[in-house]
């Protein structure tokens, strides 16, 4: 029990507990007074964005030689065989590939979850770094593009060679062709805002969908905490596994709820309060501590092991169904019908 709370009357307790801001869950995550009573602030603190990229697959089916290995193996349909069409060592081309890995694994990484496929929640407060990122890529990007389109005539020679008989000129497309299979881009566009939604129908209409607007950033805003707080327990959980092993622990061991306390609030767009708590939990109690500190010290390993896996339980609480918990303005956890009063 919260200690400002012991010696109190039951009358006091539940006096005290309307003071303070019950957290639910599985569905939301939310405190009651807090993000979704203002659908327009949050409209303006988050927007939409996706990537576009292109690179070419350097790979064509050959039914010429699929047909000869249904005719060896007096089968039909049991595959397709699609030729590589540079050489195996192909470094400008990998390096392509590569430049286009990273780009979207930092996009997944720097925003969240969206229930339309092909585009992600961007939080303002990230955006002017994940533009001036995706800049960075996309020159890199556009040079290592360059270079492979100068080795090509080179690469198709060498793959000539390596088909031997499979090589097939029509497979290739030319280089004005070729330069229009790779490109990278972001785009934004507007969260939706119900309030700025007008179109020339009945009121009644109008009003209908602005609440299935409304109904459509409830669910996202939940679907991106929900992203938000996966992401942290994963970290955490994969933290309190690896210094509880009995295998030897590595210096890498508190990296990733590093990164974690270090990104997430940024993302945490509706500021949530739950979410806070837990990162400040996070922050406070686990990536505080170095790895070095970590391998070396077996008591502070087993009692940061210890502190992960309350953090641990207390987030799968919240995203399993567990019961709810209070947080007053300091972060302490107040008491609910779970607790008694302490006369």
């Amino acid at each position: 029990m919260h200690p400002a709370l012991v010696g109190q009357s039951c009358s006091q307790c539940a006096k005290a507990r309307r003071q303070f801001r019950f957290i639910r869950s599985p569905s939301f995550i939310y405190s009651r007074s807090s993000t979704m009573s203002n659908l327009g602030n949050l409209t303006s603190k988050v927007m939409l964005a996706s990537i576009s990229i292109s690179v070419w697959g350097a790979r064509r089916f050959d039914g010429k030689v699929t047909s000869e290995i249904e005719e060896a193996h007096r089968a039909k349909g049991i595959g397709r065989f699609n030729k590589r069409l540079l050489p195996d060592h192909c470094p400008s081309y990998k390096k392509v590939q590569a430049i286009a890995n990273r780009f979207r694994a930092h996009f997944y990484n720097n925003t969240l979850e969206y229930e339309q496929r092909g585009s992600r929640l961007l939080p303002t407060r990230v955006y002017m770094a994940l533009a001036d990122r995706a800049r960075g890529y996309k020159n890199e990007f556009d040079r290592a593009v360059s270079i492979f389109m100068t080795d090509y005539q080179n690469l198709k020679d060498q793959a000539r060679i390596e088909l031997n008989g499979l090589f097939n000129e029509d497979d290739y497309p030319s280089a004005a062709q070729l330069n229009t299979k790779f490109a990278m881009k972001m785009s934004v566009l507007p969260f939706p805002d119900a309030s700025q939604f007008g179109i020339d129908v009945p009121p009644d209409v109008l009003a209908e969908i602005r609440h299935d607007i409304d109904e459509h950033v409830r669910r996202s805003v939940e679907l991106a905490n929900r992203d938000l707080i996966g992401r942290l327990y994963e970290a955490v959980k994969n933290m309190a596994e690896r210094l509880g092993s009995a295998n030897t622990v590595r210096i890498d061991v508190a990296t990733q709820v590093k990164e974690m306390c270090a990104l997430l609030p940024q993302l945490n767009f509706t500021d949530d309060p739950m979410l806070t708590h837990v990162l400040d939990q996070a922050r406070k109690h686990l990536a505080v501590h170095s790895g070095v500190d970590l391998k070396e010290s077996p008591v502070l390993r087993s009692q940061v092991a210890e502190k992960a896996t309350e953090i641990e339980h207390l987030m799968a609480s919240f995203m399993g169904g567990g019961p709810r918990i209070a947080f007053g303005a300091d972060g302490g956890e107040l008491p609910t019908q779970a607790h008694r009063c302490v006369r």
